[in-house]
């Protein structure tokens, strides 16, 4: 397993999603197929249920719910599915999802509405939503006896089951459900006052459960007195009401709600709410026509606002279901498996390496059992009928529970090597500095990205286009929070790069510098081992003493990770491993690491990744040559490592139950001790169950045989690792210890258990309780720190260079774009594409003037502030285009809202203000920036201010960018929307580049009366660099929301550049999708008809700063920050010095700042004589 092995005491059952809706497909090109992996599951140990989809163009659902996504090849399907992409999110477990997903196919489903809404949300239901429950889940058991049964049945052709196991883990569970209708009349009467007792025990004991709130984005402030009240009056009557009072014909406990992993129960978590799945925000915001103030809406009007959501979704879906016949495949098929994500994952890459349906990964935590696809999708001699390859995958939270290095280890390899593909981390738990990115990533963002060949888009683009205002929001409102919600888009390296057609090539690294990256990460991995680091961070913030108790990573864990990066890296792997196991040898800092260095060395062997030498067959052989000892007295030939198998007798562990429930979630671990030794194995194997031994010797085998009843039957509880073999050569007398992982979260069972926290103990040498086998149990046959510098060597090859270079020349570096550079000799230049931004400023050259080659040294972390105008990405893909670092939205399913009340629009300049941090507010108005990213963000706030009306009263009709009172694009804005998935707003524009075409002249002078009177032109002055940002955003926002196809002439297939051009008196998109769908354009402004044909529609976004990486001024500074003022022209926007004036022509011709990255000086002596009043302002960014 990737995970160390929990127990699972306090457990939680998460039938409803706390977070609202998101589109899966938003980051693929319209005309890519959907291959989609996501989970419907928050806690692994509470119930591992999981989807893998593949859509042919209609629908999907994920883990986190149920959303459209874009339609792909059936064009005539668009109006009714994009319902999808903007409502509820649901988080269920498989055996309701399926229930939901074919009530929706059955015939009559949007008549069923409402009963569905009460089956999937309601602790109670009346007698309609009852019967059809159970109803529907009589027919499903009669249709799962077998996978063939499944699949030749109604719902087959849409809805797979990826094993046997899962389709019987289902059925099983819908008989339960059917059970409790055949209780008699005293059981049903104690099974509804236990229901009811369980209930109310579980209800938060907090007065105000507000964490539904953020499901209003920017809106949260006017939801957080509905969110306590609907929190409130859901656990009191169970129902989503606006009123605490539950009508007395809804008395039926809903059955979907008692079994889980929990028991047979009511184990719901305490802060579930339904609110938390919708988008609030469009209840909330002034609707079109509209002055009402979001303080006036009222809980009955959310409540409706959400069922509508549900209703749309559902219809759509049940229009996709039913659209396919008997003889035509289904345009949406879901493939359900229950079971661990982490393993999955692993399984899908083994079956797709080795063609087999059998795999060596469990399927969950406390299971035998390996994972065993069906034969009918998977195999060698089936020709993809389902996806082990993925473009999109979406992880939920899971990264609270698993660690976020763990997942992007194993969805790495079955990620597709597409510039779309995606995946999706979501986090909730954490509030704080310690909860940073780069502590969940135990390194450097930028190290481990290159490392792992992943990365967070928004790192590299230093923003991003959804907004966490309500998480700031809700820090505000309440103290103590302990969530922070923060969702990830990560893409392979250099997908943003043009030039990079190899999304897998492997990269360059000197073994001192990779062995020194992997012993950081090793010490990162395992902090909670030093207990020096420990009491520093926990001395510098208390709260961060919980951290300690999240265990998530294990040496196995570890040994994955190396295993990714040794398929990634070009280097001398033995060199690189020698000295990364001297390194560790010789580290002091982890009190307890040398316990684990056996568990190490073990996993590094057993994955293939490095063998020590002591653990080499020859050296093995060696030690045993002369003395055997007695566990190994019947062994023909003894191997490296070892399975040993520890029966615990149930009646040694039932009187610890309760302390170990008590305690929540402890890590549970195995040593291997002596007199005087003591080898921690963590990698450990648990389930409840019989062992059957068969065999003698190293022929000996042991099956288990799982009991059903799991912690609540009579079974012993079955132990399982691997240990190097010569662990037995080191003393004659061992025992076997289960035992709890010590952290300050295990401190009260110390009372119980001793300072040793051992929970059973057995000689090695006992045959009934210890076993040491060859293969393990049900074996399966076969199976933040210093950031790196990016090293690659080039070799001259071209003649003229090759000259140049022996003749004694000199070559220089250029920067071409902002993930390549060249290198010139003579007249000649080789262009190179690197994975991550780079800066040719720094680069170091190493020439080998006989050898013929130079080798190039640069750093890959970003600097904050520096960015090149080529910051939105458009890639050329299958005869498409895919964007880097913007998300496609349907700009007609955005809710448009009102600006008629300017008081019902005080949130959006709170809003909007969080596109900036506290480093980029702290530069003066007044004053060029140097960044151009910060340039454009100024330059948003002031369209965003205006087109809301919160700057100057009425929106003007256009705005006009300038560069030198010459303008280069004009924008009209007829509607802002709410980007619902994002929780932000979007500017729904339609745009006019400026272009010498006789037509679009004679256009804008017929108009130019409307457009140029009073203040119904706005215009904004840019500089250079802001200008060509311009450029390059225009394309990708063009783009992100288009409805129409580029055609075979298209300008950027003819002149192969995307923007056509940077030049400010030429468009720099094409003509594709101009005069498309601007009847809109027209019934907003009439009078600028002339324009329809020349304008093109742009979804264009706020620009926020990146939480995770710097700080963001709270939402009560952000209130009072006004718009900025607006350029009176590009010389108040060029790069000049601070102190004197002088200008520069562009950013590099000027010194900058080095520590804040923002203000530049011709000299050396300026920048002293300005310092006494710039150190006012300077803020280091923030890493």
């Amino acid at each position: 397993m990737a995970h160390p092995a929990i127990w699972r005491g306090k457990q939680f059952f998460y039938p409803i999603g706390n977070t609202s809706a998101v589109c899966l497909t938003q980051d693929l090109c319209p005309s890519e197929k959907a291959d989609c992996a996501a989970s419907w599951m928050r806690r692994p140990e509470a119930y591992p249920l999981h989807c893998i989809c593949k859509q042919h163009g209609i629908a999907s659902i994920t883990k986190t719910g149920l959303h459209l996504l874009r339609p792909r090849e059936c064009s005539h399907w668009r109006a009714q599915i994009q319902h999808l992409m903007r409502t509820v999110k649901l988080m269920y477990q498989t055996a309701r999802n399926t229930i939901l997903f074919t009530l929706l196919a059955d015939e009559g489903a949007v008549q069923k509405v409402p009963q569905i809404w009460d089956i999937f949300f309601h602790f109670y239901l009346d007698k309609a939503s009852h019967d059809l429950l159970i109803t529907q889940c009589r027919k499903l058991v009669e249709l799962s006896s077998d996978l063939d049964s499944w699949n030749n049945g109604p719902y087959g052709p849409f809805l797979r089951m990826c094993t046997s196991d899962t389709l019987a883990e289902l059925r099983r569970l819908w008989q339960l459900y059917i059970k409790t209708t055949t209780y008699s009349p005293s059981e049903a009467k104690a099974f509804k006052s236990a229901y009811a007792a369980d209930i109310k025990a579980s209800k938060a004991k907090s007065k105000f459960v507000l964490t539904s709130s953020r499901a209003a984005g920017p809106l949260s402030m006017y939801a957080l007195k509905m969110a306590g009240d609907h929190y409130n009056n859901y656990w009191e009557t169970g129902i989503c009401s606006a009123v605490p009072k539950r009508p007395s014909e809804v008395s039926y406990p809903n059955p979907t709600l008692v079994y889980s992993m929990v028991g047979d129960k009511f184990g719901i978590h305490y802060g579930t709410d339904p609110l938390s799945c919708f988008h609030l925000a469009e209840a909330l915001v002034p609707a079109v026509g509209s002055a009402r103030h979001p303080e006036q809406v009222t809980l009955k009007d959310v409540i409706t606002v959400c069922k509508t959501q549900f209703s749309l979704w559902c219809t759509s879906v049940s229009k996709v279901l039913g659209s396919h016949g008997p003889s035509s495949p289904s345009p949406l098929i879901m493939r359900c498996f229950v079971g661990d994500a982490l393993s999955l994952c692993q399984a899908l890459g083994y079956s797709r390496t080795t063609k087999s349906t059998s795999t060596p990964f469990p399927v969950a935590p406390w299971k035998s059992a390996c994972i065993t696809f069906d034969s009918e999708a998977y195999g060698a001699d089936k020709q993809s009928l389902a996806p082990t390859t993925f473009n999109v995958i979406d992880t939920s939270n899971l990264l609270d529970h698993v660690g976020v290095l763990n997942i992007l280890v194993v969805t790495s390899p079955i990620l597709q090597r597409t510039p779309s593909a995606t995946l999706y981390t979501e986090g909730l738990s954490g509030s704080g500095p310690e909860d940073s990115l780069s502590q969940q990533l135990c390194g450097d963002i930028a190290t481990i990205g290159l490392l792992l060949g992943l990365i967070p888009v928004s790192f590299v683009s230093q923003f991003t286009n959804r907004s966490n205002m309500h998480e700031l929001m809700m820090q505000f409102s309440k103290e103590n929070i302990t969530q922070n919600h923060e969702r990830l888009a990560w893409r392979l390296l250099g997908g943003a790069e043009k030039l990079m057609t190899d999304l897998d090539r492997p990269i360059d690294i000197t073994p001192e510098q990779l062995a020194g990256v992997f012993f950081n990460v090793y010490l990162d991995i395992f902090f909670y081992q030093n207990m020096a680091r420990k009491m520093t961070m926990v001395k510098q913030s208390p709260s961060s003493i919980r951290i300690f108790g999240d265990i998530h990573y294990h040496r196995r864990a570890y040994v994955e990770f190396l295993s990714v990066v040794k398929r990634r890296v070009i280097t001398e792997w033995a060199p690189t491993m020698n000295m990364l196991h001297d390194k560790i040898l010789g580290d002091r800092t982890l009190m307890t690491g040398m316990n684990c260095y056996q568990d190490l060395c073990c996993q590094l062997h057993l994955l293939g990744v490095f063998t020590v030498e002591w653990m080499s067959l020859q050296k093995v052989q060696e030690v045993y040559r002369i003395e055997r000892p007695p566990v190994f007295h019947d062994w023909k030939a003894i191997p490296q490592t070892v399975c040993i198998v520890l029966v615990v007798p149930r009646a040694r562990l039932q009187s610890l139950l309760p302390a170990l429930d008590e305690n929540g979630t402890p890590v549970l671990q195995c040593d291997v001790r002596g007199a005087t030794t003591s080898n921690t194995f963590s990698c450990i194997n648990t389930v409840f169950g019989t062992v059957k031994i068969s065999g003698k010797g190293d022929g000996k085998t042991a099956a288990i045989k799982e009991d059903a009843t799991r912690r609540y039957g009579t079974s012993p509880l079955v132990v399982w690792f691997w240990v190097p073999s010569v662990v037995f050569s080191n003393e004659h007398r061992l025992s076997v210890v289960l035992t709890v992982l010590s952290t300050p979260a295990t401190f009260t069972l110390t009372m119980k258990l001793g300072f040793d926290l051992s929970l059973f103990r057995a000689d090695m040498g006992d045959d009934q309780l210890v076993h040491i086998l060859r293969q393990r149990p049900n074996a399966v046959p076969g199976w933040r720190r210093k950031p790196l510098s990016f090293t690659t060597r080039v070799d001259i090859v071209e003649p003229k260079m090759k000259t140049s270079l022996t003749s004694g020349a000199t070559p220089t570096v250029n920067q071409v774009s902002m993930h390549s550079i060249a290198i010139v000799l003579g007249d000649k230049s080789l262009q190179f594409p690197f994975p991550l931004p780079i800066d040719a400023k720094k680069v170091k050259l190493r020439i080998a003037r006989k050898s013929l080659y130079i080798e190039i040294t640069l750093p890959l972390k970003p600097v904050l502030g520096e960015i090149d105008s080529d910051m939105f990405p458009v890639i050329p893909h299958r005869g498409d285009l895919a964007l880097w670092n913007m998300h496609r939205v349907n700009l007609d399913q955005c809710v448009p809202f009102s600006f008629t009340n300017k008081n019902a629009l005080q949130w959006v300049n709170p809003h909007v203000s969080l596109m900036l941090s506290e480093r980029e507010r702290c530069f003066p108005d007044s004053v060029a920036t140097g960044s151009t990213l910060l340039d454009l963000k100024r330059t948003l706030h002031i369209i965003f201010g205006h087109a809301s009306g919160t700057a100057d009263g009425k929106p003007p009709l256009c705005y006009a960018l300038q560069q030198e009172q010459k303008i280069f694009v004009m924008l009209y804005i007829t509607d802002l929307r709410l980007d619902l998935g994002s929780h932000t707003i979007v500017a729904d524009t339609w745009v006019m580049p400026s272009s010498p075409v006789p037509a679009k002249i004679e256009a804008f002078g017929k108009v130019a009366e409307h457009v140029m009177s009073g203040s119904n032109m706005k215009q904004v002055g840019a500089g250079v660099e802001e200008r060509k940002a311009w450029m390059h955003l225009l394309v990708a926002a063009t783009e992100r929301c288009r409805t129409w196809e580029h055609r075979t002439n298209c300008e950027y297939r003819v002149q192969s550049a995307i923007p056509l051009t940077l030049e400010p008196d030429k468009s720099s998109i094409c003509s594709c999708g101009a005069g498309v769908g601007a009847e809109a354009f027209v019934k907003k402004y009439p009078m600028l008809r002339p324009l329809a044909p020349h304008v093109t529609r742009a979804a264009i976004s706020p620009l926020f700063a990146l939480s995770y990486m710097e700080r963001v001024i709270n939402p009560e500074g952000a209130a009072a920050t006004k718009i900025p003022p607006t350029p009176a022209s590009a010389t108040a926007v060029r790069y000049e010095c601070a102190a004197c004036g002088k200008e520069g022509g562009a950013p590099g011709s000027l010194l900058i700042c080095s520590r804040c990255r923002l203000v530049r000086y011709c000299s050396a002596g300026c920048q002293r004589e300005d310092w006494k009043g710039h150190k006012k302002h300077c803020v280091v960014p923030s890493s």
